[in-house]
């Protein structure tokens, strides 16, 4: 009797990417349609982590961790300006997909929701930024919300974009339930966003350097640190410049000063919004003391331009150390005053159970950052040296929660703020600022991938440089990822609940728009 033959296991999404052409280096890699195809085959059982998608005008990139630890990056030239989608397998690329339909025109096939994200009919033309773009209609249709299309008798909800009240701007459409078990609550939620798109990665194009890295320091207020770190990161990679220990410990402080600050104004947010008054009280006067700290000693109360291409500035580099310290010690004499305001046992049954989501639903939408590890995903950029230098490992001691609510946030981002008080000690102990002359680019033409553990997420960027400016980039920030994330939440929560959940993300809609 013959033994049954084995059948061979079809290949890995990553043996399927490495299998194009390569360019760029060992990291990305041109398929042909069909190569595709057959890697949104695979991905619906391997589970090779998604980043991002974008496009160039020419190409359609889709940026994976290899092992959760190496960008991978797959392109496809669209046949026609269509190619094959791949949120059907990956939610998380459903947005970014969208994106990409309204600013280059390439269309998503099969994809999940093929609806305008950031043109409202408002533009000069369609397709801005394709090589042909398309005319307008006038006037231009209302947005349409799919999600929350009800029945007559079923009462919506709508918030924003503009209707006064102090909020992003953001439409958020909150359908409620009409069922004996879901009456009064939150049958579907759908928002949309786009109003405050601002082509940031379309405006970088023709820079220098220095230049485009100061407007990447202004994507999100919260995070221009982290943005501004990723940004120099890629710009570092495509040019081949080595940059010195000193300049990686440096970003180290800077990131986490800047994550205290963000941290407390998310938490001071969400504890508002569920009738905490006093402890948000606390972390706003702690936030505040810490901006002032900041402004005065840096000139900038959000931490802007002070990350570098080349390295940071020696005029920077003398009072870092110091501000670092003093922060460090501020927040250690300020958190046991905001932990006892939310020991109110009423606030904490506020918070818990509402919101919640899973680990296997912040895998899927690509949920990272504090709301991720809020959920059981440990996924903090921080930890791997060789794309974020400059931490150790076991400073990173603040672990992960398993519930997902809203208490679950809160709880983490602050154990998050002391933990970055500790970073901040030990960083600037060893900091000796100078040791290394700045960096020095070896070439002037070459494309890079560079990211950053921002207050709210991964931050990432892609850049293509030619004679020293950039032609082309690409953002990605965490905050698209949230508003797929807030669409899962929503439902089945209370509407009066909406807002804490919500803030809870620390949704920054600038973020989401770019």
């Amino acid at each position: 009797m013959t033994a049954p033959a084995t059948v061979p296991a079809p290949p890995s999404a990553v043996a399927l990417i490495r299998a194009g052409e390569p360019e760029a280096g060992a990291w990305r890699f041109r398929l042909t349609e069909d190569e595709w195809r057959d890697l949104a085959l695979a991905l619906r059982h391997d589970p090779l982590p998604f980043v991002g998608l974008w496009a160039d005008g020419q190409d359609v990139h889709a940026l994976f961790l290899e092992a959760g630890e190496w960008p991978l990056v797959a392109s496809i030239a669209p046949s026609q300006g269509r190619y094959l989608a791949l949120s059907p397998v990956r939610p998380a690329a459903a947005l970014p997909e969208r994106c990409v339909q309204d600013l280059w025109g390439f269309a998503a096939m099969e994809a999940r929701d093929t609806g305008p994200w950031l043109d409202h009919g408002l533009w000069t033309a369609t397709w801005p930024l394709s090589a042909r773009p398309g005319p307008v209609s006038w006037p231009p249709e209302p947005p349409d919300f799919a999600a929350t299309r009800v029945p007559s008798g079923r009462t919506v909800l709508g918030a924003g974009p503009a209707d006064g009240a102090h909020h992003a701007p953001a439409h958020l459409r909150l359908a409620l339930g009409s069922g004996p078990a879901s009456s009064g609550r939150i049958g579907a939620a759908e928002w949309r966003l786009g109003y405050a798109h601002r082509g940031v990665a379309a405006r970088m194009r023709g820079l220098d350097g220095p230049a485009a890295c100061r407007l990447a320091g202004r994507v999100a207020a919260g995070a221009s640190v982290a943005h501004q770190s990723a940004f120099c990161r890629a710009l570092e990679v495509a040019t081949r410049t080595e940059i010195g220990p000193d300049t990686h410990d440096g970003r180290v402080m800077l990131a986490e000063l800047e994550r205290i600050a963000t941290a407390l104004h998310d938490v001071a947010r969400t504890v508002r919004a569920a009738g905490g008054a006093a402890p948000a009280a606390e972390c706003e006067r702690l936030r505040e003391t810490l901006l002032d700290l900041y402004g005065r000693l840096f000139g900038h109360r959000l931490l802007m331009d002070l990350v570098h291409p080349q390295g940071i500035g020696p005029e920077d580099a003398a009072t870092l150390a110091a501000v670092a310290r003093r922060a460090a010690e501020q927040v250690e004499s300020g958190l046991p005053a905001i932990r006892r305001a939310l020991s109110w046992p009423g606030l904490a049954a506020r918070m818990q159970g509402r919101g919640v989501m899973t680990e296997q639903a912040a895998r899927a939408l690509g949920i990272g950052g504090p709301a991720g590890r809020a959920s059981g995903r440990e996924d903090d950029l921080r930890r791997l040296a060789h794309l974020v230098p400059g931490y150790r490992r076991d400073w990173l001691d603040s672990g992960v929660r398993r519930a997902g609510d809203v208490a679950a946030r809160v709880d983490l981002r602050l154990a998050e703020i002391a933990g970055s008080a500790r970073i901040l000690h030990a960083a600037a102990r060893d900091f000796s600022p100078g040791a290394q002359p700045p960096g020095t680019p070896q070439r002037h033409d070459g494309e890079g991938v560079g990211c950053a553990e921002g207050p709210r997420g991964a931050v990432w960027y892609w850049l293509r440089v030619a004679g020293g400016t950039i032609l082309h980039a690409a953002i990605r920030d965490p905050a698209l990822a949230q508003v797929a994330a807030l669409d899962h939440v929503l439902p089945g929560a209370d509407p009066d609940d909406a807002a804490m959940i919500v803030r809870s993300f620390g949704l920054s809609a600038a973020g989401a728009d770019q």
